[in-house]
Parts: C-alpha cells; sequence; structure tokens
C-alpha cells in the first residue's frame, strides 16, 4: 500500500537518489509490517516477497529498464540466496510470539533493504 502511494508523490521528488531511497525505504517499511504481524503465519513470505518484487520492478523503472515479474523474480533469488543462514535462524525462532515478530520483523527489514540497495548498485555499475 505504501508503495502505490508513493508511486503517485515521487514524481515530486527532487533526484533520482531520493526516489530510489523513497522506493526502498517504503517497501522495507511494508516488509517490516507484514513480518511483525504474520511471523506465525506460514507462507508469510509470499506477502513479503510480492512486496520485494513491486520494489525491482520500481526501481529498475527508475534506471529506465522494464522488467516483467519472471525477470524481477531472477534478480529477487539471486540476491536472497546469501541470507539463507539468516532464514534458516528466522525459522527456529519465528514460532516464539513476541521473540518471533521481532525477529521476522528485523529480518523483513535487513533482507529488503539490503536487497534493493544491491539492486540500485547493480544498475548502476552496469554497463549502459
Amino acid at each position: 500500500m505504501i508503495l502505490v502511494i508513493l508511486n503517485h508523490l515521487k514524481h515530486f521528488m527532487p533526484s533520482r537518489r531520493a526516489r530510489l531511497h523513497a522506493i526502498i525505504h517504503a517497501a522495507a517499511t511494508e516488509a517490516t509490517a507484514v513480518g511483525f504481524a504474520t511471523a506465525q503465519i506460514p507462507g508469510d513470505r509470499f506477502v513479503i516477497g510480492a512486496v520485494q518484487l513491486n520494489m525491482t520492478i520500481e526501481l529498475a523503472a527508475e534506471f529506465g529498464k522494464t522488467l516483467d515479474r519472471a525477470a524481477a523474480m531472477s534478480i529477487i533469488t539471486t540476491g536472497l540466496s546469501s541470507f539463507i543462514g539468516v532464514e534458516t535462524f528466522n525459522a527456529i525462532i519465528k514460532y516464539v510470539p513476541g521473540v518471533g515478530n521481532a525477529a521476522n520483523m528485523v529480518t523483513a527489514a535487513s533482507i529488503t533493504e539490503t536487497l534493493g540497495w544491491a539492486i540500485v548498485d547493480y544498475y548502476e555499475n552496469s554497463k549502459k
């Protein structure tokens, strides 16, 4: 929902860097909320994945690229493969009320932020 609102407001932001910050932080905020609220619900990664998918498509658009969902999922899968250890730990404590919610929230936010900035770095350093 935050990304939908942001999509209409980002055109008023003065620079690409400001828009990139807004897209990534909005996605991380959404992932944080979903991670906190759905920690004990199996399948919460699908909702967080949808947020990350939308963020990936929005970031590509900022660099003048168009991605279909399959290409965006490929980028996300490649980026998230490095977080398998974090996810394994999170899966263990996820179902403990309170502690699991906090762990799921922090994991969702940090992975979304890291993934977003990795995508930005990829586009900034790729051949134009």
